[in-house]
């Protein structure tokens, strides 16, 4: 038993006779300031971290303990300044790139908000510029400073897979090359036509582009190799408001969009002929010369979610094409107890549809519910294929028994399977509509 409890002790170091490749995976999940600690775990551990190819560094780590993120600091040299995080990141940064060997990086990230104020934006360039001299793969870059991004980022041939964020403009940019790069996430970053079309000239390989936060210079996007596309609360700006935005991307298999502001006079058009699933968020007032259902008939899968996605119906409602490839279908943020003849309209162009899924598409009062559609005659759903429909609730919706009500009627030929699921944590039990009943003794 004691030989035994010294062998569980680990008389014998076993990781460090693992070769330097695995021990680098290993460390690869950590920050540098927690890789650069582990010199002291055995001598073999002293200089390892210097030929590290990931290189993770974040501000956010050198906070102290409760101390609040826009806390002012004094940049004099006193002993408070040198327990200042900002001073304290800077030195840690410096250190730590002047004493790395001269390998390649696989990955660099740096997170330094906040940092503009302290005037260091040649120092985080400096930065940059050395990962990319070390032929990264992966960038990660997240600075608020406007004049830390340079240039040479868009002229680094490793790069597979680059996220830059930062409050600046890339109108200056005259030369985009970037052979290898897949993928690519922009933040808070002024695009103009002039560089999109750069963009994807200088990016043949771009398949999986996110921009979020971004304003828009731009009324295009035209590229052959893009597969994935995220657009996330946007701002369009100058004279694209009132014009034309279109996407031509043939090759491309997803498409997310989450409304952008001052979209409203901007009419979409998108020729996305490969698309397979798109998931649509509209937040911001519509008005109808979007037209961007118009461009989704080939999907096979089809999200449709936000607070204005009423809107977003009435409005298209009638210049809406046969969505006949759509198998799924998920309709989030939409009161039913209010406005299900428009629901079931829109339902009738999918005949194909096999499942529905539907969240938050109650109302919280009696007072909300639209007493005439009661009433009204609701259209039936004429698709044959319809199998199940998945509808989530939470137990202050008080008009969700009414709703499915509306739901058995409109699906009564298809005999689609209702399956009811609580949000609540407390209740996340199924129910099928065979027991019903208990459905409204519940309420």
């Amino acid at each position: 038993m004691e030989q035994a409890g010294k062998s569980m002790r680990g008389d014998k170091d076993r990781i460090s006779s693992l070769p330097d490749s695995l021990i680098h995976r290993i460390m690869s999940s950590l920050t540098a300031q927690e890789a650069v600690q582990t010199c002291v775990l055995a001598k073999r551990w002293k200089n390892l971290w210097t030929t590290l190819p990931f290189l993770d560094f974040d501000l956010h780590k050198f906070m102290c303990d409760g101390e609040p993120d826009d806390v002012e600091w004094d940049d004099s040299e006193s002993e408070d300044a040198r327990r200042n995080p900002f001073h304290k990141f800077r030195d840690f940064v410096t250190m730590a790139i002047l004493l790395r060997d001269s390998s390649d990086l696989h990955k660099f990230r740096i997170s330094c908000k906040r940092f503009e104020q302290h005037n260091y934006h040649s120092l985080i360039r400096s930065w940059i510029l050395y990962s990319l001299k070390h032929n990264p793969k992966v960038l990660d870059i997240n600075a608020e400073p406007v004049d830390s991004l340079p240039l040479a980022v868009f002229t680094c041939a490793s790069l597979v897979d680059a996220s830059l964020s930062s409050f600046t403009s890339v109108r200056t940019i005259k030369v985009v090359n970037l052979p290898c790069l897949r993928r690519l996430h922009l933040n808070w970053i002024i695009l103009d036509q002039a560089f999109i079309e750069k963009l994807f000239f200088g990016c043949p390989m771009l398949e999986f582009l996110h921009l979020e936060n971004c304003c828009w210079e731009f009324s295009s996007i035209n590229s052959r190799s893009l597969k994935y596309l995220k657009i996330q609360c946007c701002c369009l700006r100058g004279e694209i408001e009132r014009q034309t935005f279109s996407i031509n991307t043939p090759n491309l298999l997803s498409f997310c969009y989450r409304s952008c502001l001052n979209v409203i006079g901007c009419r979409m058009f998108l020729k996305m002929p490969s698309l397979t699933s798109a998931s649509i968020y509209s937040y911001w007032p519509y008005n109808g010369r979007n037209n961007i259902l118009t461009g989704l008939s080939k999907v096979q899968n089809l999200k449709l979610s936000g607070r204005s996605l009423k809107e977003l119906l009435e409005n298209e409602l009638s210049s809406c094409p046969d969505f006949s490839y759509v198998k799924n279908l998920s309709v989030n943020y939409l009161n039913l107890s209010c406005h299900f003849n428009l629901f079931a309209s829109f339902l009738n162009h999918f005949p194909n549809l096999e499942k529905l899924s539907l969240q938050h598409v109650g109302c919280s009062s009696e007072d909300d519910v639209d007493r005439n559609q009661e009433s009204s005659k609701v259209a039936p759903f004429m698709g044959k294929r319809l199998e199940r429909v998945d509808v989530k609730f939470h137990r202050s919706d008080r008009c969700f028994p009414r709703v499915v009500k509306y739901l058995q009627d409109i699906t009564e030929k298809s005999q689609a399977q209702i399956n009811i699921t609580s949000l609540d944590d407390w209740s996340s039990q199924d129910w099928d509509l065979d027991i019903s009943e208990h459905v409204w003794q519940h309420w």
